[in-house]
C-alpha cells in the first residue's frame, strides 16, 4: 500500500475517533455545577478513561499474532457505546463515570493499535518517521473537539457533544474496513503472548516508556483541566470579559501542538531520540511550574506561560513514540504498542487525578495556590521523565 495514503488513512481514522475526546473537559465546569462535583470527582471523570484503558491494553499483545486491523474496528465501537450512552443515560457522577470507562476501551482500541497497523504495513526505514506523523496528528484530531463540543452544547444541550462522536466513531469503522487492506502481522520470534522480555530487556524503550507515561500524566492533567482553569484565571482580572473565548482559545493552543510534536519528531531522527525527548520534557516542566500561580500576576504574563507552555507539552508526544519504535526488536512491536500505550493510559489517569487531587488539597478550584500547585505537580512529573529517557536512552542515539 502507498505509504502516504496510509498515513492519511490512519489520520483521517484517528481524527474520527477523537471527536469526543475533550468534550468532557471542555463540559467540566458546567458538569461540577450541574452534578455538584469535588475536584477529585472531577478529575475521576477525566482520568477514569487512563483506568479502563489500562485493563484493556495489555490485550494489544495479540497484535503480534492477528490483524491489529481487527482491533480497530472493535475499539470503533467502544467508541460508538461510550460516547453515545454518556449522551442518552449520564445524569450522574456514578453513571458519567460507566460511559467514560467505555470510551477509554475505545481509545485503547484505536490510538496507539494505530501505529501498529501503520508499522505492519510500512518498510523498516519509514516506520520512526511515519509514526510520528501519526502521533502528531493526534493534536490537530483532537483540538476540534473543543469548540466543536462548546458549540454543540450551546446550540442543542450538552449532550450533541456526545452524539457526534459517536456518529464520526461509526463512520470509520467502515473506513477501516473498506480502505484499509488486511495484512499478516511481522513474524517474529515463537513466545508466550505476554512476554515482556523484548521491553524488560532494552534499556531505550524502558526509558521511552517511562517518558510516554510521564508524558500522558502532564498531557491529560492539563487538557482535562485547562478549561477550567481558564475560567478561574479571567475571573481574576476585572472587566475582562473573555469567557466566550474560551473554548476558541483551547482549541488554538490544542492545535499549535501539532506543528510542535512534527518537529520534535524529525528533530529526533536528526539529532537523537533521548536527547531532543529530554530537552523538551523538561522544558515543558518548567513553564509548568509556573502557570497557575500566573493566575495572580499580570495578564501579559500569564498568557505568556500558558502559550510557552502549550508550545513544548505536545512536542515530545511524536519523538519518545518514534523512539521507542526506532530501537523495538523486529516481531516484538506488539508488545511494544502494548507496553507504550499501557504507559500512556496509566498517565492518562494518573495526570487528571492527581491534578485533582492536590487540587482539593493546596486550596480548592477557588484558589490561586490551588492552582499553582497542581500544575507545578506537573511540572515535577514531566522533568523526572525527561531525566529518565535521557539516563536509560543517549546511548540508542545514534548520532
Amino acid at each position: 500500500m502507498n505509504p502516504t495514503a496510509l498515513i492519511w488513512i490512519m489520520c483521517a481514522f484517528l481524527g474520527l475517533n477523537l471527536l469526543g475526546m475533550h468534550a468532557t473537559a471542555t463540559l467540566l465546569p458546567f458538569f461540577i455545577a450541574e452534578w455538584s462535583l469535588t475536584g477529585t470527582e472531577a478529575g475521576w471523570l477525566n482520568g477514569v478513561m487512563g483506568l479502563t484503558s489500562t485493563l484493556a491494553i495489555p490485550i494489544l499483545t495479540i497484535t503480534d499474532r492477528i490483524d491489529s486491523r481487527r482491533i480497530l474496528l472493535l475499539g470503533t465501537w467502544a467508541n460508538v457505546i461510550g460516547f453515545g450512552g454518556f449522551a442518552w443515560f449520564a445524569d450522574d457522577f456514578n453513571s458519567a463515570l460507566v460511559f467514560r470507562g467505555i470510551q477509554g476501551l475505545g481509545f485503547a482500541g484505536t490510538y496507539m493499535v494505530g501505529v501498529k497497523a501503520i508499522s505492519d504495513r510500512m518498510a523498516d526505514k519509514d516506520r520512526p518517521r511515519a509514526t510520528s506523523r501519526y502521533i502528531s496528528s493526534f493534536p490537530i484530531c483532537a483540538s476540534s473537539s473543543v469548540v466543536i463540543s462548546a458549540t454543540l452544547a450551546d446550540a442543542f444541550g450538552w449532550q450533541a457533544a456526545y452524539v457526534l462522536p459517536a456518529a464520526t466513531a461509526f463512520a470509520s469503522f467502515f473506513l477501516v474496513l473498506i480502505l484499509l487492506p488486511p495484512v499478516e502481522p511481522e513474524p517474529g520470534p515463537k513466545r508466550s503472548l505476554f512476554d515482556m522480555g523484548p521491553v524488560i530487556r532494552s534499556k531505550p524503550v524502558l526509558g521511552f516508556g517511562f517518558g510516554a507515561f510521564m508524558h500522558s500524566v502532564e498531557l491529560l492533567g492539563v487538557r482535562s483541566w485547562s478549561v477550567a482553569f481558564y475560567v478561574f484565571a479571567a475571573s481574576q482580572y476585572e472587566g475582562l470579559d473573555i469567557l466566550w473565548l474560551i473554548p476558541a482559545a483551547t482549541t488554538l493552543l490544542i492545535l499549535m501542538g501539532s506543528p510542535t510534536s512534527f518537529a520534535g519528531g524529525d528533530a529526533g531522527a536528526k539529532w537523537g531520540y533521548a536527547r531532543v525527548t529530554a530537552l523538551v520534557m523538561i522544558a515543558s516542566g518548567v513553564f509548568a511550574l509556573f502557570v497557575g500561580f500566573a493566575a495572580a500576576w499580570p495578564l501579559w504574563l500569564l498568557l505568556a506561560l500558558v502559550l510557552g507552555h502549550n508550545l513544548f507539552v505536545l512536542a515530545d508526544s511524536g519523538v519518545v513514540n518514534a523512539g521507542a519504535i526506532a530501537v523495538a526488536e523486529a516481531g516484538s512491536r506488539g508488545t511494544l504498542i502494548m507496553f507504550m500505550a499501557l504507559a500512556n493510559a496509566t498517565g492518562g489517569l494518573v495526570g487528571p487525578v492527581m491534578f485533582g487531587v492536590v487540587l482539593d488539597a493546596t486550596g480548592g478550584p477557588g484558589s490561586i495556590t490551588g492552582w499553582g500547585w497542581a500544575y507545578a505537580s506537573l511540572g515535577f512529573s514531566i522533568i523526572s521523565g525527561g531525566a529518565v529517557v535521557w539516563f536509560l536512552g543517549r546511548r540508542a542515539d545514534k548520532v
